[in-house]
């Protein structure tokens, strides 16, 4: 089982008349030092420190034990692979040290704290909170627990169940999943799913997985799940790298797809119970400036609606843009994305109508106020989520 907190509880409230609010929260909070606006060029540099120390160190120690330059020259240019293979699996590790680095010399930052106080703020009418991306990283002991620090804020707003994720498992060394739950009713369960299907590309710095949690609702027992998928990295992260690299991500996603559906029915309650899933599924749903985006022509969008819909029975709330990339010039989510064109739908809500119902689906850009932008940041995060009102009871036909 996770870790639940029951500390200093207070008795939890009465069931809502007009329906759990529930949110999915994408928060875009990366382990401390590693920033989304330029995460793949501190893993690359990253990874280049990290097989460049192991080199230095294999330099000398090789030659202490030869002492012609042809025998330590052979010797290292056979140790270049395991050296290149250091590099690559330490790269997100290192990574994130380096961001400190460049904070340092640039000042340039993604106001972590600030923005968890923001959103703790922001999210305090909800019941119960769907997180993804808030991120732990290895060693632990060093890390500044942005998870811990949100549980903390949110506790001051009835808040008092939180179900965080198991440790982070292999083969990453560094990040966990970056999931949790956070209830104002009691969590009597939870569990974490890391997918088997990895892409190899970031399974050394990241977990992609799912969490689950039993909500005790009056007298419900309620299933809530929360996940985050890899993303499609052709139009994004490795845009202009060979076919291959990219669609090996494709053909993982597809395979956690497939792992999201198997864990949803084998861990429900039963098929009485209320269900909730939700999440960045990286549907990676395109949009035209206009906001009406084809749906059934996506290959990820068939696969969740197969694995889902068909499959698990399940009802989605809706399809709407969630993410965006900004201008250069700015860190977080813009809503003159919607202008330009640059518009994609990538998180998800499904619920089971045959026992709850989901009302007043909605989108949040969560623009920052005039007092945060004071300090230098427009958005909270850099997705738009998702909100429904969850009535545990059927939907009326």
């Amino acid at each position: 089982m996770n870790w639940i907190s029951r500390d200093s509880i207070p008795p939890p409230p009465d069931p809502p008349l007009n329906g759990l609010k529930v949110v999915s929260v994408n928060m875009c909070v990366a382990c401390a030092g590693m920033q989304n606006r330029i995460l793949p060029t501190l893993c690359i540099v990253g990874g280049i420190c990290a097989g460049s120390i192991l080199f230095g160190v294999l330099v000398v120690v090789v030659s202490q034990i030869f002492t012609s330059w042809q025998s330590i020259a052979l010797v290292m240019l056979a140790l270049l692979p395991i050296v290149a293979l250091v590099g690559f699996v330490f790269g997100g590790l290192f990574g994130s040290y380096l961001g400190f680095v460049n904070t340092f010399f640039t000042g340039l930052h993604d106001f972590k704290s600030e923005r968890l106080h923001g959103f703790s703020e922001a999210l305090k009418g909800y019941d119960v909170l769907l997180i993804q991306e808030l991120y732990t990283t290895s060693p632990i002991k060093f890390d500044k627990r942005y998870d811990l620090q949100f549980i903390d804020l949110c506790k001051k707003h009835g808040f008092v169940y939180a179900s965080k994720p198991a440790p982070r498992a292999w083969p990453s060394i560094s990040m966990g999943t970056g999931l949790m739950i956070l209830s104002k009713y009691p969590v009597v369960d939870s569990e974490t799913l890391s997918f088997k299907n990895q892409y190899f590309a970031e399974q050394f710095g990241t977990n992609r997985g799912m969490l689950y949690a039993k909500v005790k609702v009056g007298e419900h027992l309620v299933d809530f799940f929360t996940l985050h998928t890899t993303a499609s990295m052709g139009e994004s992260l490795l845009k202009g790298f060979p076919d291959w690299l990219v669609n090996a991500a494709d053909i993982a996603r597809e395979g956690q797809f497939l792992e999201i559906g198997q864990w949803v029915r084998r861990r429900r309650t039963s098929p009485k119970a209320p269900l909730c899933v939700a999440g960045d599924f990286n549907a990676n749903i395109r949009y035209n400036k206009n906001g009406d985006g084809s749906i059934l022509d996506q290959r990820a969008a068939k696969i969740i609606t197969t694995t889902m819909v068909d499959g698990l029975g399940l009802k989605d709330m809706g399809w709407r843009v969630t993410y965006g990339y900004s201008p250069p010039d700015l860190i977080l989510t813009n809503p003159e994305a919607v202008k330009q064109g640059h518009l994609v739908g990538e998180d998800l809500i499904f619920i089971d109508p045959e026992t709850s119902c989901g009302r007043n689906f909605r989108s949040i850009p969560w623009l920052a106020n005039e007092e945060q932008r004071k300090v230098g940041f427009t958005h909270l995060s850099d997705h738009l989520s998702l909100a429904v009102d969850f009535y545990l009871e059927k939907e009326e036909k």
